[in-house]
């Protein structure tokens, strides 16, 4: 749900997760919107445009400016100063999403990590802007599917742990849940084009063999189920929010062979794709 910055408050943070949506996208903020904290919740703000503001934590104090993203996390003080001019979004996220986080992911965003603010470099900024605006869509949506929202979630999630990583040296890149992330961002930047579990080993540097065995630790999964639940997804996803054919949505996706991608979809769906569409159009119909 999006919400106006004039009605961010317990009550109406709650009758959103009341409908059964863990992300509310909040698409104006300001001084007084940013220092109320929802209760069992974390935020993550991204500020696109601000001159001279100020934001003092119990961890340091930090000049604003454009293009800084922000890990508000529980437990934590925090006293924001924006000029009224700034303009910025902010995603207000339930708890339950994080317990659905690997432990990588779940220290990140909690009060024990002392990586709150990061300044991205252009292309990582316009990434965290994409995403926030495709979770934006999702909420926006005549038929919500939190099932893609909180996937979305997860996505900028991993995309913000990789750059505090890569910004401040937090594990080696080596190490075996970071192959296990690095794995997640292949798939999802190849998966359109890439099905074969041993074309990302090879990305990695490892065996396919290792690969599985780093998959299905972090993932509880392997590597090739793993990489047919991220086409499902996005086929999901055009199914739910584009005009697309169902022809043309399995061409999109890397698959010459139609019911190949059909048989795929049922599988895993457990609906055919022209029988989860019709799901959709049944559904804003009530």
């Amino acid at each position: 749900m999006v919400i106006d910055k004039t009605l961010i408050n317990k009550n109406s943070v709650e009758e959103v997760y009341n409908k059964g949506i863990d992300v509310v996208f909040q698409d104006e903020i300001n001084a007084e919107s940013l220092n109320f904290f929802p209760e069992n919740s974390f935020t993550i703000i991204l500020l696109d445009e601000c001159e001279r503001g100020k934001c003092t934590t119990g961890l340091g104090k930090y000049d604003l400016k454009g293009q800084q993203l922000f890990i508000h996390l529980p437990k934590r003080e925090y006293k924001w100063d924006l000029p009224p001019d700034t303009v910025g979004r902010r995603l207000i996220i339930n708890d339950s999403v994080l317990k659905t986080f690997s432990p990588t992911l779940k220290y990140t965003f909690s009060s024990y990590s002392k990586f709150e603010m990061i300044n991205p470099d252009d292309e990582t900024y316009h990434r965290f802007s994409v995403e926030f605006n495709a979770i934006r869509k999702e909420i926006v949506a005549d038929t919500v599917f939190p099932e893609l929202i909180n996937a979305r979630v997860r996505l900028l999630a991993l995309i913000i742990n990789l750059w505090v990583e890569h910004a401040y040296g937090n594990k080696a890149l080596n190490t075996p849940d970071n192959l296990a992330f690095r794995f997640h961002m292949l798939v999802d930047k190849n998966f359109k084009t890439q099905k074969n579990v041993a074309f990302y080993a090879k990305e990695l540097c490892i065996t396919p063999n290792y690969l599985g065995v780093i998959c299905r630790k972090q993932y509880q999964i392997s590597p090739l189920e793993f990489i047919k639940e991220r086409v499902i997804l996005e086929a999901k996803n055009l199914l739910h929010s584009s005009d697309k054919s169902i022809k043309e949505i399995a061409f999109e996706l890397g698959f010459q062979n139609f019911s190949h991608f059909s048989y795929l979809f049922r599988i895993k769906a457990g609906l055919t794709p022209k029988n989860y569409r019709k799901k959709l159009e049944d559904s804003s119909l009530e």
